[in-house]
């Protein structure tokens, strides 16, 4: 074998083995509040999620119910607007239960519309607790792939 092609597969061989490398591509603090331990099932709540700059606004997270007592299940669902939704390569969710501690949980994407993200998270903690769960949107770009941030445009161009 010659040794062009050994080092053409071996530099081939080490891209394989990287793992994925993401830019967040909505703004850092787009969150919403559920309440978790209340004694009856509350209304959805939503945040829109906006741009890294937070001047655009790039979709909108939504939780059904916005709490409940513990065991609820609440539905998530994330919505990209459709000129950003072929940017989104990957959606996660950061909860922040307070002195439950953090915990980060990956959305499925739809398989007939792309925009859309969903998870089902259920509330839990002792019979009497009552409290307020932080929910942390981020919706990610795989960097170095066809549908980078540049591709954009205009919504007149997209039309």
């Amino acid at each position: 074998m010659s040794p062009l092609l050994l080092a053409a597969l071996t530099l081939l061989a080490c891209k394989k083995d990287e793992e994925p490398v993401y830019t967040q591509f909505n703004g850092t603090d787009d969150s919403l509040t559920i309440q978790v331990g209340s004694a009856d099932l509350l209304p959805e709540v939503s945040a829109e999620l906006s741009s890294s700059t937070g001047e655009v606004v790039v979709g909108l997270v939504s939780v059904d119910p916005g709490g409940g007592p513990i065991g609820t299940e609440h539905g998530m669902v994330v919505v990209i607007d459709d000129l950003y939704e072929h940017i989104v390569d990957r959606v996660s969710v950061r909860l922040d239960s307070g002195d439950r501690g953090e915990d980060e949980f990956e959305l499925q994407q739809d398989s007939a519309d792309e925009g859309v993200w969903k998870l089902t998270l259920v509330s839990v903690g002792e019979e009497d607790e009552v409290r307020e769960d932080t929910l942390t949107v981020n919706c990610w770009d795989l960097e170095e792939d066809e549908d980078s941030e540049a591709d954009t445009g205009t919504a007149e161009d997209q039309e």
